[in-house]
């Protein structure tokens, strides 16, 4: 049905198909690759790089990256969608140091790309020239919805093949667009094939629990925008009803908390968190507070639950760590000293906490309530030196009583 008409007749079916084994087909093929070995694309979604991160795949392709039989290029997709502030500089070495954190310990290269507006595939082409032996093969490999058929997409229609109108690979929300391993035969120099493979299934990821419309939602469309909180010890933050944030506590009354997601997910930020953050959830999960779109739907995610994450920073004024949620994005934290949180979620839903890939804050704070309903508060100041906990709740309130 998505080949011949692009929908699928049963989306409930969806979760049914099975997840693609890596080791059999793609192991197995590299053992027979022969002397001029392989070219293994592995494309990571930038904007979640944590949860899009093949981890499954690098540990197949391990020793063969290792003992050099395959060159393996990191492709960080979708770059087009972070702030503009994100300097190429700090995008690389930051998906260096996550990569290596996941196991990847060698890359041939490190390429920061837009299929959908084809910046970087020309400096990702010109490395594939380099490396592509005669009759070398091409594996681009990398979990759902990372972009894996659009960059393919992007290099056919480059070197003069087959498009997603003329037989080349799909590209779609819908997770299983690609349903099996797709040979593209001579589509770059040389006379290298280029195998698509289905995207790697990753439980962990929030966005393959969800609908095509909601996962939708929760993609982003256009380059992302901060959304900064000033957060006092005791509140809640909530994100779509996929995701909370309770501050615990904090080296002072408050912290500045950065949210990065699709501006299509609504937030809710409540100065009285814990209980009646949980009364709030159980009224507009579904609802207000979405995806997931519907009470049925939120009752079918999986079991709602937390744990205690510790984040250190330097500055009040700039992001130092975050905290990553799979599928669905991060949250930036700025703060002097110590801060302890409860992250809440479903249940086997990646949670990490990292380096911070954007630092900046939002130049105007937003007010508690929901984010597509309240107007933005005042502008970020650095908090005094004098009183940083009272001088920020002051300040707070007046921009408050302004409405600016």
């Amino acid at each position: 049905s998505l080949r011949h008409y692009g929908v699928v007749k049963n989306e409930a079916a969806e979760i049914l198909m099975p997840s693609f084994d890596f080791a059999r087909v793609v192991g197995d093929r590299l053992d027979r690759v022969g002397p001029n070995g392989a070219v293994v694309l592995l494309v990571v979604d930038v904007v979640d790089f944590d949860g899009s991160f093949p981890v499954d795949a690098v540990d197949v392709l391990a020793p063969y990256v290792a003992d050099e039989t395959v060159d393996a290029l990191l492709v960080a997709n979708k770059v087009d969608l972070l702030p503009t502030q994100c300097t190429r500089a700090r995008i690389t070495s930051f998906a260096q140091r996550r990569a290596r954190a996941f196991g990847l310990k060698r890359a041939s290269g490190v390429h920061l790309v837009s299929a959908h507006t084809g910046m970087g595939v020309n400096i990702l082409s010109e490395q594939l020239e380099q490396l592509l032996d005669e009759g070398k093969e091409v594996w681009v490999v990398g979990a759902q919805n990372a972009g894996k058929s659009s960059l393919i997409n992007r290099l056919s229609k480059k070197y003069g093949g087959p498009g997603p109108d003329e037989g080349g690979p799909l590209a779609s929300h819908v997770p299983g667009t690609t349903l099996g391993v797709v040979r593209l035969q001579d589509l770059l120099p040389n006379g290298s094939d280029v195998y698509d493979t289905p995207g790697l299934l990753q439980p962990f990821q929030v966005a393959s629990r969800l609908t095509a419309d909601e996962a939708r939602a929760v993609l982003p469309r256009r380059r992302l925008a901060p959304r900064t909180y000033r957060a006092e010890i005791g509140s809640s933050l909530h994100v779509g009803a996929l995701a909370r944030i309770d501050v615990l506590d904090g080296p002072q009354r408050t912290v500045y908390l950065t949210v990065w997601c699709s501006a299509d997910v609504p937030t809710h930020y409540a100065v009285r968190g814990g209980e009646k953050a949980d009364a709030l959830y159980a009224r507009h999960a579904g609802g207000k507070l979405r995806p997931p779109f519907g009470e049925s739907r939120v009752a079918r995610m999986g079991e709602w639950g937390s744990r205690v994450v510790v984040t250190r920073g330097a500055s009040w004024s700039r992001s130092e760590r975050d905290i990553s949620i799979g599928g669905l994005g991060w949250i930036g934290v700025a703060c002097a000293g110590e801060a302890t949180f409860r992250v809440w979620t479903h249940e086997g839903v990646q949670v990490e906490t990292r380096e911070a890939l954007v630092p900046d804050l939002a130049r105007d704070l937003h007010r508690p309530g929901f984010s597509n309903e309240t107007r933005v508060g005042g502008a970020f100041k650095r908090p005094s030196k004098r009183a940083p906990g009272k001088g920020r709740k002051r300040e707070g309130r007046g921009k408050r009583r302004g409405g600016g």
